[in-house]
């Protein structure tokens, strides 16, 4: 009786490994990420700021081209526009602010910061769409008095993750604070 079992297992394993491996290599083969095709490789960088793609990637919806643009629209604002199949996606910036500025009244100022679903942890005030964090030394001599802030909106629909844009907030003020436009003061 035990071998019986035994055999009559190990014939219903033999059917299951070869369909979950082959479940497992389609979804690495076509680019999923949580049952979405991505045809485009997820940027790196956010205005020159090094950033981890695993955090970006969930306010990225699925398409064939990204595209990255760097404007300034106003001196001392830099800002970082991602599109998807020429829709936008997402937009990161840098600004300076008076240096004792609450960190509320510059996520009021950025339409994707919810702050009736925001979380603060000290520097960073972030929603699932939208995030700003406040540069620990950055100087610059034509913003005396100022510091800097990072920010970042997500514009494309269904993209809303506390937890991810919390990393990315985080990640990208870290990269801010160590580019060469902040300088310790």
């Amino acid at each position: 009786m035990k071998n019986s079992a035994a055999e009559r297992l190990t014939r219903a394993l033999r059917g299951v490994v070869p369909v979950a491996t082959a479940v497992v290599v389609a979804s690495v083969l076509t680019g999923c990420s949580n049952g979405e095709e991505r045809e485009y490789a997820v940027p790196a960088s956010l205005c020159g700021a090094k950033v981890r793609a695993d955090l970006l990637s969930p306010f990225l919806p699925p398409g064939s081209k990204v595209s990255v643009k760097d404007t300034t629209p106003v001196e001392g604002t830099k800002r970082c526009n991602v599109s998807v199949d020429g829709q936008l996606a997402v937009v990161a910036s840098r600004e300076w602010w008076e240096k004792d500025e609450r960190i509320t009244k510059v996520a009021f100022a950025h339409a994707h910061v919810e702050l009736d679903s925001s979380e603060s942890s000290g520097n960073y005030l972030y929603s699932g769409t939208g995030a700003v964090g406040r540069t620990e030394s950055c100087a610059d001599p034509a913003f005396e008095g100022q510091a800097m802030f990072t920010a970042i909106q997500v514009y494309a629909s269904g993209r809303d993750d506390a937890k991810s844009m919390k990393g990315l907030i985080t990640d990208y003020t870290e990269s801010v604070q160590k580019s060469a436009e902040c300088t310790d003061a």
